[in-house]
């Protein structure tokens, strides 16, 4: 997993947080000492998902409360801020939803060793869409999360549903 994504739950922990929260995180994820993340820098899977497990454990949240969480900061702070350009051609939160795939692979074209996650879309009537996600990272619940933060950015009501460990429900309301 890229840099990015942990430096991103960092600046969210020590926010919301703070930056002994953080240090605990790391500990407890057994990542003891200081730890650098850079933004293209390849963060071990196992370490990645035991940092985001770990947040929810020091911070006393469910796995979902913690994606949700991290979607939130994601895509009204961090995305917002790094990304710019890309949310200055978005209008809605239904574009932004289509437009992360293409997004995806973009922006890692030419990142080595980037591994993204993929999603197909299915509209299921004119007010909603089955996103189908693919990854091997199992992250769909950090999916869900990101969603819903870009529902709060664009102040679109939405109703997203995880179908399964690989398909979600947008509707738009």
């Amino acid at each position: 997993m890229k840099g990015t994504i942990i430096k991103c739950l960092q600046e969210m922990v020590e926010k919301r947080h703070s930056k002994e929260s953080w240090q605990q995180i790391l500990n407890e994820a057994g990542l003891e000492g200081p730890q650098f993340f850079s933004l293209s820098s390849d963060v071990p899977d196992t370490d990645a998902i035991g940092l985001f497990e770990a947040t929810a454990s020091v911070l006393g949240l469910s796995p979902e409360a913690t994606s949700d969480a991290f979607g939130d900061h994601w895509v009204n702070d961090y995305a917002a801020r790094v990304y710019q350009t890309l949310y200055a051609r978005l209008r809605s939160a239904r574009e932004f939803i289509l437009a992360l795939d293409g997004v995806h692979m973009m922006v890692t074209n030419t990142i080595e060793n980037a591994h993204p996650p993929r999603f197909d879309y299915q509209e299921e009537g004119d007010d909603t869409l089955i996103v189908t996600y693919k990854s091997q990272r199992g992250l769909i619940d950090l999916y869900v999360g990101l969603a819903r933060g870009v529902g709060r950015y664009f102040s679109t009501p939405m109703q997203v549903t995880k179908l399964g460990a690989s398909q979600v429900r947008i509707r738009f309301l």
